[in-house]
This record gives structure tokens, C-alpha cells and sequence, in this order.
């Protein structure tokens, strides 16, 4: 081989040295952006699922305060002549309760995604 056979041949490998870098440069800077980015929205995530968290488990509290004076509201009621169904806030509590059986879960299913992170 010649010398200039040579330094064309280290030429080229030097150019293909710097692309494979180069390559490597874009792919770390895409790795770390994206990264930093999706870092920012899980601490966000996190903060609003902490906070939907403590909204949900007052929520919880007090419907199951409801549940225990239901029977009450309604046993009074009766004693006073009046239809328990015609009292909205007897209707009102009562599907408050159903519906924090759907709460629950939701809470369990936040519970397990602000563990897993």
C-alpha cells in the first residue's frame, strides 16, 4: 500500500469515527431530554394523584359517616310521618355511598401507582 492509500483509509475511518459519534451525541441528547421531560411529568403526575388521594379518602370518610346515620334519618322520619324517600338528603347520602365503592377502587388503583414510582 501506498502512503497516500494509507491516509485515505485512516481519513475515512477517522470521518466514520465522527459520524458514529455524532450519532451517539443525538441519541443521548434525545435519551436525556425526553427523560428530563417525562421526569418532570411524573412529579407532576405524582403530586396531582397525592392530592386526588387525600381528596378521595375524605370523601370515603364521609360517606361512611352517612352510612351509619342513615337508619337514624330514616327511623325519625317515620316517627315524624314524613316519607323517608320524599328527604333529598337521605337520597343524596345514599347514592353518595354507592358511589364511594367506585372511589375505593380508584383509590386502591392511585395507591398502587404512586407506590410503583
Amino acid at each position: 500500500m501506498t502512503e497516500k492509500t494509507i491516509s485515505k483509509m485512516l481519513f475515512s475511518k477517522e470521518r466514520v469515527e465522527l459520524a458514529l459519534t455524532d450519532d451517539l451525541k443525538k441519541l443521548n441528547s434525545d435519551y436525556y431530554g425526553n427523560t428530563d421531560t417525562a421526569n418532570s411529568i411524573i412529579k407532576g403526575l405524582l403530586s396531582e394523584a397525592r392530592s386526588a388521594e387525600t381528596k378521595i379518602d375524605e370523601a370515603i370518610k364521609s360517606a361512611n359517616k352517612m352510612d351509619s346515620l342513615i337508619s337514624k334519618v330514616e327511623q325519625t322520619a317515620k316517627e315524624l310521618g314524613i316519607n323517608p324517600n320524599n328527604i333529598k338528603e337521605l337520597q343524596d347520602a345514599k347514592t353518595a355511598i354507592k358511589s364511594s365503592s367506585e372511589y375505593k377502587q380508584v383509590l386502591s388503583t392511585i395507591k398502587k401507582f404512586i407506590s410503583s414510582i
